[in-house]
């Protein structure tokens, strides 16, 4: 059910926003929603996921990595900053890139 009111939500945002912001919000949502599956039942994880994940995305510079997405190097570059910030209250990140 959160998932259908997540998406609705999504719908009726995406009919007042640019594509740019369009784009921004997608990308973010296919992040959030595999972050949390991650967290699993980790609800600190879940709430460190949701409040981070703007802020990440923009210290990682996501839009460098979509718009240069067949670069490996972009890649490591973006997968290393995003997943290691979004990080416990102690600084600890909670996902980690082998």
């Amino acid at each position: 059910m959160k998932l259908i009111i997540s998406l609705a939500t999504v719908v009726i945002l995406l009919t007042s926003c640019s594509d740019l912001d369009v784009e921004e919000l997608a990308f973010r949502k296919v992040l959030e929603y595999e972050l949390i599956d991650l967290c699993g039942e980790d609800l600190k994880c879940i709430e460190a996921v949701e409040n981070q994940i703007k802020q990440c995305m923009v210290s990682s510079d996501w839009r460098k990595f979509l718009n240069n997405q067949e670069s490996e190097q972009e890649l490591k570059i973006f997968t290393d900053k995003f997943y290691s910030c979004i990080v416990d209250s102690e600084g600890n990140p909670y996902f980690e890139i082998p």
